[in-house]
């Protein structure tokens, strides 16, 4: 039984996620991650979206995807005009995925994704005085690391004057998030997934 658990797992990571960024500068271009069981790329319908939601804000804006998964917010935004857009994600393979197709689609000089822990590059970034107009706050799924990130972003902030903060989440849990310290915006429902949309207090 064992065996047959590792085979299927092996199976698994050998999967690839393929999706295609929706609009800007890479329309069409097709995204390629691996599968690794702990990550999944958001509904093309979901992305489009937020990122309609977000354009008037994307215009050389300085941009951080926190829990950068699979890539495809970084790559939607880059597409759709930032400055800079800066991930972090704990798992070397999809952060070799994304520098190797950031290389591949020639905006390296604008996309970057370090292989970090997120509550560990959120300290370093403010102890680099590093600032960002629009953080995306994605976990996976897992009760209590929306909050700790909010509490980390909260005690350390690294966001400019006119920043937006979105935190998508499962929406059954809204109610269960702590917000403390934080101007709700909107909540933007989309099914299943609602994101918070705000700025620190």
């Amino acid at each position: 039984m064992k065996k047959k658990i590792n085979n299927v797992e092996n199976k698994q990571q050998n999967e690839m996620f393929e999706f295609k960024i929706v609009a800007g500068t890479l329309k069409n271009r097709t995204i390629k991650a691996p599968n690794l069981g702990v990550t999944r790329p958001p509904l093309t319908r979901l992305r489009k979206s937020i990122f309609d939601f977000l354009k008037p804000h994307l215009e050389d804006a300085n941009y951080l995807d926190l829990f950068s998964g699979t890539g495809s917010y970084l790559f939607e935004a880059v597409s759709r005009g930032v400055d800079s857009a800066m991930g972090v994600e704990l798992e070397k393979q999809l952060v070799d995925s994304i520098k190797r197709q950031a290389g591949k689609f020639g905006v390296a000089d604008r996309l970057n994704c370090m292989q970090e822990d997120v509550f560990k590059a959120i300290v370093r970034l403010e102890n680099q005085a590093q600032k960002f107009d629009i953080i995306m706050i994605a976990p996976p799924q897992y009760r209590g690391i929306i909050d700790k990130t909010l509490l980390t972003l909260r005690e350390h902030p690294i966001v400019t004057d006119e920043h937006l903060i979105l935190c998508q989440h499962d929406t059954s849990e809204t109610k269960g998030i702590n917000f403390k310290g934080y101007e709700i915006l909107q909540q933007r429902k989309y099914g299943n997934t609602t994101f918070t949309v705000m700025q620190l207090g």
